[in-house]
């Protein structure tokens, strides 16, 4: 199977960049949201089973944008680099879409979540713009052959 030339690319390291934007973007949401909430609203409160679900889905989404890129420097194949960065982009929307579900209000379009979460709101857009534009980025990487 062909390999992509990530790293000797532009748009190899276009996407690259925004994989990195996606790093970034879950690592501002964890510090600033799920990691002072989520571990301690579990431990007093079992049914606060939601927190830990995004807790556990923040840390996937950077841990697909780590695995990637650490794969991506031997090279990789297109279709692997599509799915880390698809399932990078849905472990970053299934919590939105659960409170949505939940509440009726999607969170990172709500003024009043910007005011009050400022860190979470730019890491959430960060991790799904990232991973989306690092999937279709992607698709335009050569392959070696």
């Amino acid at each position: 199977m062909a390999k992509m030339r990530l790293w000797s690319t532009a748009p190899g390291l276009i996407a690259l960049l925004f994989y990195v934007a996606a790093i970034v973007g879950a690592v501002l949401e964890f510090i600033d949201l799920y990691l002072p909430v989520a571990l301690p609203a579990y431990q007093s409160d079992p049914s606060a089973i939601i927190n830990l679900i995004g807790f556990i889905l923040n840390i996937a989404v950077a841990g697909f944008a780590v695995i990637a890129i650490i794969i991506s420097i031997f090279g990789v194949p297109k279709a692997l680099w599509v799915i880390f960065a698809f399932l990078s982009l849905a472990c970053a929307l299934v919590f939105p879409i659960i409170l949505l579900i939940d509440s009726g209000v999607f969170m990172y379009i709500d003024a009043t979540w910007f005011q009050a979460y400022m860190l979470d709101f730019i890491g959430f857009w960060l991790a799904a713009g990232g991973s989306f534009l690092a999937m279709i980025v992607g698709l335009f990487v050569p392959k070696e052959y």
